[in-house]
């Protein structure tokens, strides 16, 4: 079982992009955490976990160039840690809607097996001047055999709102 810092450095080599992505694009912890600044309308907020959340639209403002947030993750094992997660390149509909999904997909961890999961699901408000949505993330370790689970984190449902 992977605890404390191990797991922390397995999530992050977990949710790091595969090369080639197409869009809408999962940005991962590492890549999320490092983004380029956002060159058209800015929203940011705080989670009710106290982590922030960006998400920057491009100057069309028809597409959410790139949306991040930091989550509490909670593991089976008992274990938790913080950590990021993002996409990048998600359609932004007429009325102000975005959404997509990750995975699961079976990544290798260090070595080690992980499944990677992800939602976020986003709209803009009437009159434009703020964001809202839903968030999740979970990843799930297996051994090195990649059949017997050995840890499930998950942030579970978060709610965030951002304004500009």
């Amino acid at each position: 079982m992977l605890t404390g810092g191990a797991l922390v450095a397995a999530v992050a080599v977990a949710a790091a992009p595969a090369s080639g992505a197409t869009p809408p694009r999962h940005l991962g912890a590492q890549a999320a955490a490092s983004a380029k600044a956002p060159r058209g309308l800015v929203f940011g907020g705080i989670t009710p976990q106290n982590w922030p959340v960006v998400v920057a639209l491009n100057k069309a403002r028809n597409r959410v160039d790139q949306v991040v947030i930091g989550l509490d993750m909670t593991c089976t094992s008992g274990d938790s840690f913080g950590t990021s997660d993002g996409f990048r390149a998600l359609k932004l509909s007429k009325n102000g809607r975005f959404g997509t999904t990750f995975g699961p997909e079976r990544i290798d961890a260090g070595g080690v097996p992980a499944d990677v999961e992800s939602k976020v699901i986003g709209r803009m408000s009437r009159e434009r001047g703020s964001m809202r949505g839903i968030w999740s993330l979970k990843i799930t370790i297996y051994d090195a055999t990649g059949t017997n689970v050995l840890d499930t984190c998950e942030s579970g449902v978060v709610s965030w709102t951002a304004g500009q």
